[in-house]
């Protein structure tokens, strides 16, 4: 689905507005209002499926040769009810509320619904396990890689997600890197790579699952003198209006 962006030309105008507004995180929850209008099998997600939460869309895609519409990459989990919610899998259990799981190695390409661009701060990111697989104490690497507006990859970080403790699964909060964290992107994109006894990670498997939530953005200046020129802009125009009175 192609997203629209607004015009560079107004971010640049709006730029120079920008003063007195405070930089406030956005945080990617996936609980309510959760839009799944463009996900015709939620809580399951195929490929090509689209979700919309906190003024962001999240675009659940296969990488592999000739994917399907019908193939499914991810779902939805209530994480307060993971023992019916993940049949067939191994989801972590200390998170309460809902969340995103990437399986059969499906990857997320998440954006903000306005076009603009944003800063990633941190995230919570688990292991999915299938049942009964032997995991090793690295079970994946999560890799997250940044676009700019003109869709082209700018940056990447890779993260290690540990293996069972205990037998199970935690969420853990991940902050991002120095590159990644001052680079702006306007979409970003979490794929997985399962890893074996031997140190070897790879996306050939169905095995790179993962969770995550609580994706935590800071929107681009510009965003923000947008705000401050609609504000403006009632203003004057509630002004004019008085004026007419």
């Amino acid at each position: 689905m192609k997203h629209l962006r607004p015009s560079r030309l107004l971010s640049a105008l709006a730029l120079g507005a920008a003063c007195a507004l405070p930089v406030q995180a956005a945080r990617i929850t996936f609980d309510g209002p959760l839009d799944t209008s463009l996900a015709p099998f939620a809580p399951l997600l195929n490929h090509g499926s689209e979700v919309q939460n906190d003024g962001f869309w999240i675009d659940m895609f296969s990488t592999k040769v000739g994917a399907a519409d019908a193939d499914l990459v991810g779902a939805l989990v209530d994480g307060a009810d993971v023992a019916n919610a993940c049949q067939g899998i191994v989801c972590p259990t200390n998170n309460g509320t809902q969340f995103l799981a990437a399986l059969n190695d499906g990857a997320a390409d998440i954006g903000r619904l306005d076009g603009g661009g944003f800063f990633l701060k941190s995230f919570d990111a688990s292991f999915i396990a299938a049942q009964g697989d032997a995991v090793p104490s690295t079970a994946m690497v999560l890799r997250v890689i940044g676009y700019n507006e003109l869709g082209n990859p700018v940056v990447s970080e890779d993260f290690e997600l540990p293996g069972p403790v205990a037998g199970s699964y935690s969420f853990s909060t991940i902050n991002v890197g120095a590159a990644l964290a001052g680079t702006q992107l306007f979409e970003m994109v979490f794929l997985g790579f399962s890893c074996n006894a031997a140190g070897i990670c790879s996306r050939a498997q169905d095995k790179a699952q993962f969770g995550l939530d609580n994706i935590t953005t800071v929107p681009e200046p510009s965003s923000f003198a947008l705000v401050g020129l609609a504000f403006a802009g009632m203003g004057l125009a509630r002004r004019r209006t008085q004026a007419k009175a």
